[in-house]
């Protein structure tokens, strides 16, 4: 039977459980992969430059302030300050006052003694050896360590000059240490090298030497430096916990040592700094808890070098690869983001964005203060902002070509005017009113359907259903006359057959429509519903039509059909299997299956109804005939509208059942299937999502 043509249907809008939103298109795809590409090569770009160091660096003093405790109890500094100048003399002290310091800290017997102060530079003979037998007594009552530094900034190319103490004061004490701060991008003090040196001559720092012998436990492993070219190898970096500005520690001046007003109580078993916190004297850094102008003395800076090593509160910068890594996980799991953010993207990503920046900055300060990690982000932050603006721009450019192809398709010539007027305020008019243009013929076509649905639902039936009425109301007399009945029959068949087709276009109309009449049934109920209505058709043509349901705890059981209406398997002892579903056009869509499949089998074989459903999984409606089958190239197209494959012969149909099928399926969220081998039958199922099960 030719497919009739009938008028264009407009796509129905999304219902409840509608099917999914296609796939976004290849170049919107390839445009994402575009900008995340972008993205990457940026994050790693800002981080590899170092262009947002001191933002990174501005988060980390403020976690820093926010982490302040208090000094350790058992350290102490000696301090050569403006009082010791004034008690004393200028700087630099005779060889002499040394020495009778290092003796009353001999006495005192401290845990650890360290000089934060250089004698590089030999003197008065005896003043020196008075010194080095000082350092030697102060060894055997405690640990004493002495500084080693560089003469001149390093330089690539040029070889470092080390300055280390006088000989005979090397050999008079425990060991030396380097007291090398590292200066960030600002020119503040933040961390410090456990170990520099040469390669020949490696150094410890001061300050982990003086914790070791105060008894702290091993230092973490920090980054190392990259070489520089000037044989000067630094290794583990570590963030220094500073807790306050300066004069944060317990100080006692130099002189007062020397003068005999400090107790030994007060140094005993302490771990002493002795160095220079005079203004203009000895070296000051800026740190990130310097008030103002102030600087700290290095002195201090060393004392919270020891602090941190003692109380492991030293902070440990991510390894630069594992940074890049983390870099680039967060800035692609953000693209990702963008990518799923749907119809929305732009407003939504906005907040996204900003949802981003926090958990990355929180994210940072909770490592700080929780894992005494330091990982810095802002090149996540700048890089995600970038990949947000590619994206808005490569998504918008794809959508504007998609709206111009478009409104091609509706007027021809709208894109070209558009593009000539591109320069011109009514360049995108030409496109708008296009589009507009569409969307006037959708509402027409909308109004079409409409008014198709009421001519065929009433105008359509009315007068058919007179003609019926006509015929039954004929004179007894006319079917007497074999012509006169036999015009009648065919009279009577072609209005039921016009009737069938109003029908099921009417069906076909409300099932592509948006709203429909969600209801909680039982499928097995609606199942044996569709088996008695199928029954009689059945029977007309001595098929055997069987029913299968789920069975209720009792187990399996088998079904076929009999003379009294068929046996329907699990009747009376199925499990319920309630789902929220539109019954009647489900119904119809079951029944239009089983009775395909009658239609189609030949006299005296079997069709089966059968209904598979457990807890939390899909439902599954499959009808199984053993009539002549479907050709495998007639398969993709078997449920388009007016199609109908093979040889019908005599059997009737308009080709919109199938159709009707699919569309109920695919509203429900479901699909429809087909397998079939020529010769031996068909087997179609309708699956329904797990997801529509009613608790």
């Amino acid at each position: 039977m030719p497919a009739v043509p009938g008028p264009a249907l407009s796509p129905a809008a999304p219902t409840e459980a509608g099917p999914a939103a296609p796939r976004p298109s290849r170049r919107l795809w390839r445009e994402w992969l575009l900008c995340l590409c972008a993205a990457l090569v940026c994050v790693l770009l800002f981080q590899r430059s170092g262009v947002l160091e001191r933002l990174d660096l501005a988060l980390y003093d403020a976690v820093l302030r926010l982490d302040a405790t208090a000094p350790h109890p058992d350290i102490l500094i000696v301090a050569v300050d403006e009082a010791s100048l004034q008690a004393v003399g200028r700087w630099p002290w005779p060889r002499e006052r040394h020495a009778e310091l290092m003796e009353r800290l001999a006495a005192a017997r401290p845990r650890a003694v360290a000089l934060d102060m250089l004698f590089t530079e030999p003197g008065d003979p005896a003043a020196d050896a008075a010194l080095a037998r000082a350092f030697a007594a102060l060894r055997a009552a405690c640990p004493v360590f002495l500084p080693v530094t560089v003469r001149v900034p390093l330089a690539a190319g040029r070889p470092p000059q080390l300055l280390r103490p006088l000989p005979e004061f090397e050999g008079a004490v425990t060991g030396l240490g380097h007291i090398h701060a590292e200066l960030d991008a600002d020119s503040v003090a933040r961390s410090l090298y456990l170990h520099e040196g040469t390669a020949a001559a490696p150094w410890d720092a001061l300050a982990l030497r003086l914790a070791a012998a105060s008894g702290a436990g091993p230092a973490p492993r920090g980054p190392d430096a990259p070489p520089e070219g000037t044989g000067w190898e630094r290794r583990s970096r570590l963030l220094l916990p500073f807790a306050g500005e300066a004069g944060h520690y317990r100080t006692v001046p130099a002189a007062s040592v020397l003068r005999g007003e400090v107790p030994a109580s007060v140094i005993r078993d302490r771990t002493v700094l002795v160095g220079l916190t005079a203004t203009g004297v000895g070296d000051r850094f800026a740190t990130p808890l310097s008030a103002g102008s102030a600087l700290t003395p290095g002195v201090e800076i060393n004392a919270t070098a020891v602090d941190g090593l003692l109380t492991g509160r030293m902070l440990r910068p991510v390894d630069p690869a594992a940074q890049a890594a983390a870099a680039l996980l967060a800035v692609g799991l953000w693209m990702l983001l963008l990518r799923r953010l749907g119809p929305q993207g732009p407003r939504n990503g906005l907040w996204a964005l900003v949802a981003f920046a926090l958990a990355a900055l929180v994210l940072s300060a909770a490592l700080q203060r929780v894992a005494r990690l330091w990982l810095p982000v802002a090149p996540w932050l700048l890089a995600a902002l970038v990949g947000y603006l590619l994206w808005s721009w490569r998504r918008l450019a794809a959508l504007m070509a998609d709206l111009y192809q478009r409104a091609e398709m509706l007027h021809p010539g709208a894109t070209a005017q558009a593009r000539t007027d591109l320069g011109r305020s009514d360049g995108w008019q030409q496109v708008v009113q296009a589009l507009d243009r569409g969307l006037a013929a959708e509402r027409q076509a909308q109004r079409q359907r409409g008014e198709a649905l009421r001519l065929l639902s009433h105008d359509l039936r009315a007068p058919q259903s007179a003609i019926l009425a006509l015929l039954h109301s004929a004179p007894a007399e006319a079917a007497q006359d074999p012509a006169l009945a036999a015009l009648h029959q065919r009279i009577g068949q072609q209005v039921h057959a016009t009737l069938t087709l109003a029908e099921d276009f009417v069906l076909q109309l409300r099932a592509e429509e948006g709203v429909y009449d969600w209801q909680d049934i039982d499928l097995a109920a609606l199942a044996m519903d569709v088996h008695d209505r199928a029954w009689p058709l059945a029977q007309a043509k001595s098929i055997e039509l069987l029913l299968r349901l789920p069975a209720a705890a009792g187990g399996a059981q088998e079904g076929g059909a009999d003379d009294g209406g068929g046996d329907e398997e699990g009747a009376g002892s199925s499990a319920g299997c309630w789902m929220r579903v539109e019954p009647r056009l489900l119904n119809r869509a079951l029944f239009n299956l089983v009775e395909n499949a009658i239609k189609y089998s030949p006299a005296g074989r079997a069709v089966e109804l059968a209904l598979a459903w457990r807890t939390g999984q899909d439902a599954v409606f499959t009808v199984t005939d053993h009539g002549r089958g479907i050709a495998p190239e007639d398969l993709p197209q078997l449920f388009e509208p007016y199609r109908r494959f093979g040889d019908t012969g005599a059997v009737a149909g308009h080709g919109l059942g199938l159709s009707l099928v699919r569309t109920v399926a695919e509203r429900h969220g479901g699909r429809v299937q087909c397998r079939s081998t020529l010769g031996e039958g068909s087997v179609f199922s309708l699956t329904l999502p797990a997801s529509r099960a009613v608790d």
